[in-house]
């Protein structure tokens, strides 16, 4: 009995070994997020050209909702079943502009678009990940995320992304070309800068490029360092 139940403990040990080893060589992944327009395209840009591999949930999204792909084309049906032919363009594309300023205005209608893509882009980010075996790590960007997201599972550490708010929002009416108005709803509709600190491990203010820069440089050699050390 007793040699049994050593059996049992040998084995459970070894498959704690496995596991703790499997983890220790995989790439180690950063969740990169923050409000919108705040710049997490230039820290995912830098930490591209140190070498990390980058999986942009957003390029993923837009991605699956083009009809230049069997995954878009898929994705779109299903939207043009949900919402109508009033949200596509008379070429059959989606009307992106239309779309948005429906889910900043009905919280039912954004639900309904989330059900639709994110199980898809989830799907899309695992893949990608399962095919990072010489990355040295991997920046996870999710430009909306809460205590519930399922990317906080699979991801080692977070990087948050703030902006003062004033140029935040100059930011985002210039980029995308919008009235003020809208620019708040879309900005007030994310998650707040409270609780979206509180998810990080790693906090840059973007104000300034070369501070940013310098930031991430210690980032970059945190992981790459840790890389070598598993």
């Amino acid at each position: 009995m007793r040699e049994r139940r050593d059996r049992v403990l040998e084995r459970g040990q070894e498959s704690r070994r496995e596991a703790n080893e499997s983890v220790s060589k995989r790439a180690r992944r950063l969740l990169l997020t923050g409000g919108i327009a705040s710049g997490k395209t230039f820290v995912s840009d830098y930490l591209a050209a140190k070498g990390a591999m980058i999986i942009d949930t957003d390029q993923i999204s837009r991605q699956m909702t083009q009809s230049d792909n069997a995954a878009g084309r898929a994705a779109l049906a299903e939207i043009r079943e949900t919402f109508g032919e009033a949200l596509f363009t008379e070429a059959g594309e989606l009307d992106r502009a239309k779309m948005r300023e429906l889910i900043f205005n009905d919280k039912e209608a954004k639900q309904r678009l989330e059900r639709i893509l994110h199980g898809r882009i989830r799907s899309a980010v695992d893949e990608r990940i399962a095919q990072s075996d010489h990355a040295p790590y991997i920046v996870v960007v999710v430009p909306v995320i809460d205590q519930n997201s399922p990317y906080l599972q699979i991801c080692d550490e977070v990087l948050v992304v703030e902006v003062p708010y004033q140029l935040q929002l100059q930011r985002l009416m210039a980029r995308d070309n919008i009235d003020r108005d809208l620019a708040e709803k879309i900005i007030n509709a994310q998650i707040s800068r409270l609780d979206r600190r509180k998810l990080g491990n790693h906090i840059i203010i973007n104000e300034n490029n070369h501070f940013v820069r310098r930031q991430l440089d210690k980032l970059h050699q945190h992981y790459i360092t840790s890389v070598e050390e598993s």
